[in-house]
């Protein structure tokens, strides 16, 4: 008699560490994907950085380059950055700044390998779980395979739109990632 009732206290004892065990997994995936109220650019550097301190904040990391201007939206790109690894994939990055202010406004990440059949759909699959786990859903989610295939994500916060953007047309694929000062701040 006394082994059923031990058994039963068993059977008690594991349902109750199984639904704390499930309760703390459930609280670890709310927790990580909380999305924070404001991004203020990007690792390190922060919109409204001069040049000169974002050369400071990133030091060896990130090289000068030929000087590229962008006279629609009045930047120009001077700096850039290889390697870096977003979610496991590797890019390189353009940091783009005002010309008349010469603070930070964009920055722009496109992969640093060459694509084979479908390699960097894959990688915004990738990109996309590792944005979503870092800033929660997007605010925008859009995808089309008329003509071709493409995807866009877009998360708005006040001080930074990051936008994820895929396109497949015929043997041509893109990959891009854009995190921007948001208009608004």
């Amino acid at each position: 008699m006394n082994t059923v009732r031990w058994i039963g206290r068993d059977i008690k004892y594991e349902i109750a560490v199984a639904t704390l065990v499930v309760f703390c997994f459930s609280l670890l995936s709310f927790k990580t994907s909380i999305r924070p109220i404001d991004v203020y650019g990007w690792e390190t550097v922060e919109w409204g950085m001069s040049s000169e301190e974002v050369r400071n904040v990133l030091r060896k990391k990130v090289k000068e380059r030929n000087i590229r201007v962008d006279e629609t939206d009045n930047m120009y790109s001077g700096l850039q950055l290889r390697g870096v690894n977003i979610g496991g994939s590797g890019f390189r990055a353009s940091l783009w700044m005002h010309n008349n202010t010469d603070e930070l406004a964009r920055i722009v990440f496109v992969p640093e390998k060459q694509p084979s059949q479908y390699e960097w759909a894959e990688d915004f699959i990738q990109l996309e779980n590792y944005l979503v786990k870092k800033y929660g859903n997007p605010d925008v989610q859009k995808t089309s395979n008329d003509p071709g295939t493409s995807a866009d994500r877009i998360w708005k916060f006040p001080s930074t739109n990051i936008e994820l953007s895929y396109l497949k047309l015929e043997d041509s694929e893109l990959l891009l990632l854009v995190f921007s000062k948001s208009e608004n701040s």
